[in-house]
């Protein structure tokens, strides 16, 4: 074979050489900007964002938020003392602790145990006094003030412990505190705590502390990211090395293709930074997604132009014939991967919809890359393997032997590959039905995170930290709770949630009033009722009269809970993190018991309650999951049709495509129902991306047998051929993805960790499909009679 390269494509190449000076110096100060800007990207966990955009659930809780306040603007500090509450040094030091975390900036209010005192009005004399509920400094009153506190509910499991050895702190903070504000306050009560902590120590008083809250969650949610997205690059980094030596056994195989990777990633995330985006809990695996995506463009390229290279072509020639072969392919497949990830824009969860985008932007700055600095540094290197001198073909490559040995496997056995393909795909349909949708307000971590055993002393000691929302709305400027039975009603439904949803520390209209009515007659236990007639009017007129609650008091005051203006009002509480599931089956109870009493006693509803608040909102998501996700992938798959339709005019093809595409991802269905892996918010975005990276080889495979059925070839020998060049790019970019994603799997984040499993297993059902049961599928008819 004459190699030598005619003059038109020496100049040619020599043009290209002088064109990729520019092109290395254009991308270099790109380079430059791009650096500049990622260093500045910060890292922000808003769960705020989570909230359902466009729904009128959310318009709704913004409207309550205004007329009330912010249901997690707060810091829960638990106190344990092993030999219980009631011990004078003990009570004391808490007493300090208030004192001190009164002090730090951002803090409204302490309600400490110690310090709370009600208005308590005689009967008899009329005289208004304070009583405290706990008389700390007198041992004598011990017994009295605790058999006091035991007594009712409102105490028990929202100040102190069922068990009597612990205590709870409720820091009130300044309302839509910014990141910065949260990181300050979480770190000087964390410094508060740690102080105190050291005098009891130094005294010898054994006590254990904790706290919780959104301040606190927001920071550890923020270092665990940082900490994790220097994992998930380190370790990529080594992974890619590694594969590209194995795969290429050179340095040029490696530095060359790790280039391009890096300044993708260093692209998308100078882009985000430029956009004013930064790195939160969906976006910390977007570096390792550009990582395996660009890979797999580069790898595609470089192998087949190795494969020119083998064939006897010049180095030059080899490039344009590798970029035109290879060309059309890797702009599809990166156009389908993109496409997949933008279906997320019609996610209603603002987090899920900026992934999408910025992933599918990631997508696009590899791509170019991949066809600007790649040809580049290849057209000015010199070529890393000799030039063939005489013929020779692709079986030169030292994959040629192993892919015929396989090619030959899957034509002696293809009966048993499709019956063993349709044994799966069945057993799979069916344990899709036992996927369920559910997700709990600390899903993403891990039974021994720190934070989640500080929350989970919370579920054990007192009411949970989960905040439970009910809105009663009524006719705006209707005096309702004054209304006959109305109140009353009120009164049961506060204690339906105890008895239905499980919820403690539950304060709303009839809670402040029952209390009120105490208060005003002695505090006798006998008045811890809601009256009727004229005493009711009398003390409604009271409670308009007292407004807001004030730190010295945990009962509401009645503008806190009662907004006649707009009407509203509420009633809040605490839960455990039982999860939207079981808290849905919950509530549909509680609200069938306050429609059956509704029916009962009012010929017209007086109020309409609705359950809202910031964990519920977060929990309405799951209503738009499933739809959203097959909405998705419906338009990639359509968008891939598309696109195989138009290179191959023939709906028979358009059809095999979907195929290798859609059993992939209902194989891992299938893994995810007998596994009972709920689908979240965090295991929704597992199927596009398993998706738009798996079409990859699909299309490869596919544009490389067109190529050969245009070029006149006989099928059999084109689906051969097609197999044994993009066998080993198929491999390759396989192992190398399932590596990157597997990394994935060392997260905190459990929603992180599935991600990396459940894709790097749909990677690999994709090669199994793409090298066994795509080539049979498109096997010619009478190839497969024989």
């Amino acid at each position: 074979m004459n190699t030598a390269s005619p003059p038109e494509d020496s100049t040619a190449a020599a043009q290209w050489q002088r064109r990729s000076v520019w092109i290395l110096a254009a991308i270099a100060l790109v380079t430059v900007f791009s650096g500049w800007r990622a260093s500045q990207i910060g890292f922000n966990y808003d769960f705020e964002a989570f909230f359902p955009q466009g729904q009128p659930e959310t318009a709704f809780y913004l409207q309550f938020r205004e007329a009330f306040s912010t249901d997690n603007d707060f810091i829960l500090v638990g106190v344990q003392h092993e030999d219980g509450v009631f011990d004078q040094e003990f009570l004391g030091a808490v007493r300090m602790l208030s004192d001190s975390l009164g002090t730090v900036n951002g803090v409204t209010q302490v309600i400490d145990p110690t310090a709370l005192s009600l208005p308590v009005q005689d009967p008899v004399l009329g005289m208004v006094f304070q009583r405290p509920i706990l008389r700390w400094d007198s041992p004598q009153h011990y017994a009295a003030d605790s058999s006091y506190l035991w007594r009712s509910d409102q105490w028990v499991g929202s100040l102190f412990s069922a068990d009597g050895k612990s205590l709870a702190l409720t820091v009130g903070q300044k309302a839509m505190l910014s990141k910065q504000g949260c990181d300050e306050i979480a770190a000087d009560v964390d410094a508060v705590l740690k102080r105190w902590n050291d005098i009891q120590t130094e005294r010898g008083i054994k006590v254990e502390t904790h706290r919780a809250g959104r301040a606190h969650a927001q920071v550890h949610y923020v270092s665990v990211m940082e900490r994790e997205v220097a994992l998930f690059v380190g370790l990529g980094l080594i992974l890619l090395i590694t594969f590209l030596f194995i795969a290429f056994r050179t340095w040029w195989g490696i530095v060359i293709p790790l280039t391009v990777i890096l300044l993708s990633g260093l692209g998308t995330l100078a882009f985000m930074e430029v956009t004013g985006k930064g790195i939160d809990i969906m976006t910390i695996v977007l570096p390792t997604i550009i990582f395996v995506v660009g890979m797999s463009d580069v790898v595609h390229i470089i192998t087949r132009y190795l494969d020119e290279l083998r064939s006897g072509l010049a180095p030059f020639d080899a490039l344009r014939k590798a970029f035109k072969e290879v060309g059309l392919a890797t702009f599809l497949t990166s156009l389908t991967t993109a496409l997949g990830f933008l279906t997320l824009l019609s996610s209603a969860i603002v987090p899920i919809r900026e992934f999408g985008l910025y992933t599918a932007a990631g997508v696009f700055i590899a791509f170019a890359l991949a066809f600007t600095l790649l040809p580049a540094v290849l057209i000015r290197s010199k070529a890393p393997i000799k030039q063939a001198t005489g013929s020779s073909s692709a079986s030169a490559s030292p994959w040629t032997p192993w892919l015929s040995r396989w090619f030959i496997r899957i034509l002696r056995h293809r009966k048993a590959i499709l019956i063993t393909t349709g044994f799966f795909t069945l057993v799979s349909v069916g344990l899709v039905t036992n996927i369920e949708v559910n997700n709990f307000l600390l899903e993403d971590l891990r039974d021994d995170d720190p934070l989640r055993q500080e929350f989970n002393f919370f579920e054990r000691s007192f009411a949970g930290v989960r905040p439970y929302e009910l809105a009663l709305e009524f006719e705006a400027g209707r005096d309702i709770m004054s209304e006959p039975k109305v109140l009353a009603t009120v009164d049961s439904v506060e204690r339906w949630l105890r008895e239905d949803i499980g919820a403690g520390s539950v304060l709303g209209p009839a809670t402040a009033a029952r209390t009120a009515h105490r208060l005003m007659n002695g505090d006798r236990p006998s008045a811890d009722r809601i009256p009727e007639g004229a005493a009711l009017e009398k003390l409604l007129k009271r409670l308009s009269k007292w407004g807001k609650n004030n730190s010295n008091s945990s009962s509401p005051g009645w503008s806190d809970v009662v907004n006649t203006d707009i009407g509203l009002a509420r009633i809040t509480a605490k839960t455990a993190d039982l999860g939207a599931k079981e808290l849905a089956k919950r509530n549909a109870k509680f609200q069938s018991r306050l429609d059956d009493h509704m029916a009962a006693h009012f010929e017209s509803p007086p109020f309409t309650a609705h359950i809202t608040g910031t964990a519920s909102l977060i929990d309405l998501n799951n209503r738009f999951l499933a739809s959203d996700m097959v909405l998705g992938l419906l338009i990639a798959f359509a968008a891939v049709a598309l696109i195989v339709g138009l290179l191959f005019r023939s709906l028979k093809m358009t059809l095999i495509s979907l195929v290798p595409n859609v059993l992939p991802l209902l194989f891992i269905a299938g893994f995810m129902g007998a596994m009972d892996i709920d689908l979240k918010v965090s295991t929704s975005i597992i199927f596009t991306i398993a998706f738009g990276i798996a079409v990859d080889d699909t299309l490869h495979f596919l544009a490389k047998y067109r190529i050969l059925l245009q070029q006149g070839r006989a099928p059999i020998w084109a689906l051969r051929r097609t197999f044994l060049s993009t066998g080993k790019a198929i491999v390759v970019t396989s192992i190398i993805l399932c590596g990157g994603f597997s990394t994935l799997m060392l997260s905190s984040f459990e929603g992180t960790f599935h991600i990396g499993l459940l894709v790097s297993l749909t990677l690999c059902f994709a090669v199994f499909v793409d090298l066994a049961v795509l080539p049979l599928l498109l096997l010619p008819r009478r190839s497969k009679a024989t």
